[in-house]
């Protein structure tokens, strides 16, 4: 190896645009007899708690570190689902 030649690691992946707010996209399921709503990595809702009624998805979510939100903060979401895989959370929150 010549004294220009460099070891370098593996290439990574373009940045995103300017101006995107980088965070973890995750599904909402809610219960429509019970106060629980899940968010989840998974699209299928199928690492969800199977107690009692079937989970319905009603739509994705993006969950930014800047997020203000009601209730859980995105740090507290995204230790939930890296820890269990899911995020419990009342219905009644808006997220």
């Amino acid at each position: 190896m010549s004294d220009k030649m460099t070891i370098v690691g593996a290439a990574r992946p373009p940045s995103e645009a300017p101006g995107v707010v980088p965070g973890l996209l995750l599904h909402k399921f809610v219960k429509n007899d019970s106060w629980r709503g899940a968010l989840t990595a998974d699209a299928t809702g199928g690492n969800l708690p199977h107690t009692g009624s079937a989970w319905i998805y009603e739509k994705q979510v993006l969950v930014s570190p800047g997020d203000r939100r009601v209730g859980a903060t995105p740090l507290q979401i995204t230790n939930g689902v890296s820890e269990r895989g899911y995020f419990l959370f009342p219905i009644s929150d808006d997220v």
